[in-house]
């Protein structure tokens, strides 16, 4: 499964017969013209809204009988889109992994993440459902060009 714009990204990748590695992550800096002064030191939106999507991520992995598993050092940042941004990244194993399970999180996380920093940073925007990573890329490079005027 694999989901990659500008703006964030989530995938899971086989690590071996019996794993895959859950990645996700979202670009500060793209997210910056959003999320400036509407949140208090150390709270980025974007930051707080993927921490509290990954707890609903492993939420539905339990739901679909797959098991989430927390393990040090696992890295995913190789999937950055642009490199020079700054990137704030979060992954785990997935054990007993469907391709079902992933196009679930695939349909769920895009839509649920920006839910959570809209409601955050109390902006009144429609969040849009089942785009492709380049749809919600647009329309995000739209919310941002209208939040830095």
């Amino acid at each position: 499964m694999e989901f990659i714009s500008d703006f964030f990204y989530f995938l899971i990748k086989p690590v071996d017969n019996e794993k895959h590695i859950y990645c996700s992550g979202v670009n500060i800096t793209k997210f910056s013209p959003i999320t400036k002064g509407r949140h208090r030191l150390g709270q980025n939106p974007a930051v707080k809204g993927l921490q509290n999507l990954n707890n609903d991520i492993r939420a539905i992995i339990i739901e679909n009988k797959a098991t989430p598993e927390t393990v040090k050092n696992l890295l995913c940042h190789h999937v950055k889109p642009i490199k020079e941004d700054l990137w704030y990244t979060e992954s785990f194993l997935v054990h007993n992994y469907s391709e079902d399970l992933g196009e679930k999180i695939k349909k769920f996380a895009p839509s649920e993440l920006l839910r959570k920093m809209f409601r955050a940073m109390v902006i009144n925007e429609t969040v849009p459902e089942n785009f492709s990573p380049q749809d919600f890329q647009e329309y995000l490079y739209k919310i941002s060009k209208k939040f830095s005027e």
